[in-house]
């Protein structure tokens, strides 16, 4: 199966290649053939002015000039197809480094808050994490989008969420597409408070009575033109040239609105035109599932936000066409074209602005959803689970999604019968990567993706973690406050409506052996008649006979075994208690004691 997506990406690799080449090409005839018409155009009017002149020839500017301007529009069209072509090689390439176990993208800069349920115990987040793994996100908030779908999974739409991401899964090219457009947007710091501060804040490009007094100034400065071409003295050159300069002191009366836009606005164009070319792909997409229509609808990307964008990426380039001073006199003496730029910008902003903050929500939202359909596309050998109203956990092949899978060991797991396993083992044997293997498929499973099995069916338990509690110098907190403040505040979030799962590995050992044996048969006994189901791990094995007696309790280990000098592993569940310790070898191979202390 993984074999399909290679031989796909690899094509589309081979074609962009190609693409490329071809485009380059273009770009490179389209230059010259641009410089050819400047110098065409050049050596028209010094033929033009040499004699007694032929002023008629100068006429040949108009189709001359009209011929550049294509030329522009049609090698910037080709630029744009080069940056889209190189991003989408980009795309298959890092798709193809990602499956031969590479990380493509440096690791996003997020920490979960400390007292999360099961964030920092599962390593979701930092270098070589889940969102390291999955993120796809070009922007930061679209990478937080993500981090927010993990630390909060919307479970109870878990079935219509899987339908929407095998629907974005199964359209391959689409996706690896509108990714490519994404990687070709900057990604700015403060992007949305900048466009909702401006969606918030008013203003008037000039008041109805301005268009009288450039009505006039337009009136006039064309009539004295059109009369200056037709007989160029001197004396109709002046009319011509004051009009000119009314028309300018007409655009500075507006100067301040003009720059404070630019200011407010600070060179986003770009940036918005990325986005619209986003929204346009989206929003010629027919979504067929019920997720994906009311996705659409709940950011209103039905109704040609796309060529909203569009338009507002258009105004703002135009206002940044005004720092060119060639630009500025020449366009606004002719037409007052920032003065009618600003007044549609104007427009826009009434009609639309509010709606800025909602539609990049969309766009952020629907960056994180397609790193999560795109991680489906990179494991069509991982199933798609089934959350049940029942109690139960039945698991066929569990593994760990960061485990490569030719060294990922898998584990049938079944739980329906007593409420709680007490997992005990050697070190190094399996036992804290078991516990995150399945809290991290019980969350995957609740956001509605595939998970790294072959068979997972599951109630949506609330999972709570400890596995890893940190001492806190700054509050004084020592290791084992630190335990005890984590275990309180798991108890803390037991409910009556929805079962929890504990994952609990080797708690309270930041104490002596009896006070962490009590304290942990004292907790057992805490949780044991509460809305909750678990796992806990642990080298003590007295604690693991407890059940011998509880009906409640059921026990479990992972062994290692020697052969000569060799410590061996399997990494496989089975049912019982350990009664291989190696920790004494171990630490002899480490040179930590001798032969005899062993």
């Amino acid at each position: 199966m993984i074999d399909k997506r290679i031989q796909f990406l690899k094509a589309l690799q081979a074609k962009a290649e190609k693409d490329l080449k071809k485009l380059k090409i273009k770009s490179r005839n389209q230059s010259w053939l641009r410089a050819s018409v400047i110098i065409a155009l050049l050596l028209l009017s010094y033929f033009a002015m040499q004699g007694e002149g032929k002023p008629d020839w100068f006429w040949a500017w108009l189709p001359g000039l009209a011929l550049f301007l294509g030329i522009v529009r049609s090698h910037a069209q080709t630029r744009e197809n080069l940056k889209f072509t190189d991003s989408l090689l980009a795309m298959a390439q890092e798709e193809l480094a990602a499956l031969n176990g590479k990380r493509i993208r440096p690791a996003f800069d997020f920490k979960a808050p400390a007292q999360h349920a099961y964030a920092r115990e599962l390593d979701f987040f930092g270098e070589g994490s889940l969102h390291h793994h999955i993120s796809r996100a070009k922007t930061s908030p679209g990478a937080t989008a993500l981090a927010e779908e993990m630390l909060e999974p919307d479970w109870q739409n878990w079935q219509s969420r899987q339908a929407f991401f095998s629907e974005l899964e199964a359209d391959a090219e689409w996706l690896m597409e509108y990714r490519a457009l994404n990687n070709g947007v900057e990604d700015k710091a403060g992007l949305k408070e900048q466009l909702e501060a401006w969606s918030k804040s008013g203003f008037s490009a000039f008041p109805q009575w301005f268009y009288l007094p450039m009505g006039i100034g337009l009136a006039a400065l064309w009539f004295f033109l059109i009369r200056f071409a037709l007989e160029s003295t001197v004396s109709n050159f002046y009319p011509l040239l004051y009009s000119a300069v009314f028309n300018l002191i007409l655009l500075s009366s507006r100067s301040k609105v003009l720059r404070e836009q630019q200011l407010k606005l600070g060179r986003v164009s770009e940036i918005l035109s990325g986005f619209s070319q986003m929204l346009l792909k989206l929003e010629a997409r027919d979504l067929e599932t019920d997720f994906g229509k009311a996705f659409k609808a709940q950011y209103d990307l039905n109704r040609g936000v796309g060529k909203k964008w569009q338009q507002l990426s258009e105004l703002l380039n135009s206002l940044d066409q005004a720092a060119n001073a060639i630009a500025l006199v020449v366009l606004n003496s002719l037409f007052l074209y920032h003065l009618f730029r600003l007044k549609a910008l104007e427009n826009w902003h009434r009609k639309h602005a509010s709606s800025l903050g909602q539609w990049l929500e969309g766009i952020y939202k629907m960056e994180a959803y397609l790193s999560l359909a795109n991680y489906q596309a990179n494991h069509p050998d991982f199933c798609y689970p089934e959350l049940k109203e029942e109690l139960k956990l039945s698991i066929k092949s569990l593994a760990h999604p960061l485990i490569p899978a030719q060294q990922r060991v898998a584990n049938d797991f079944e739980m329906t019968g007593p409420k709680y396993i007490i997992l005990t083992g050697s070190n190094m044997s399996g036992k804290s990567t078991f516990l995150r293997s399945l809290g991290v498929n019980l969350i995957l499973a609740q956001m509605g993706t595939k998970v790294c099995a072959e068979r997972f069916q599951a109630y949506p338990f609330q999972l709570l973690s400890s596995m890893n509690p940190q001492d806190d110098l700054r509050n004084e907190t020592s290791y084992f406050q630190a335990e005890i403040l984590r275990l309180r505040a798991l108890l803390d979030r037991l409910n009556t409506e929805r079962y929890s799962f504990f994952l609990l590995d080797e708690i309270l050992r930041g104490t002596n052996s009896n006070d962490k044996q009590n304290g942990t048969r004292g907790l057992l006994r805490q949780i044991e008649g509460r809305e909750a189901w678990g796992i806990i791990a642990t080298h003590d094995v007295d604690i693991a006979h407890l059940a011998d007696t509880n009906p409640n309790f059921r026990a479990a280990f992972f062994e290692s075994r020697v052969e000569g000098e060799e410590l061996l592993f399997d990494y496989k569940l089975r049912e019982g208690i350990c009664k291989t310790p190696n920790a004494s070898l171990l630490m002899r191979r480490y040179g930590l004691i001798d032969e005899e202390q062993a």
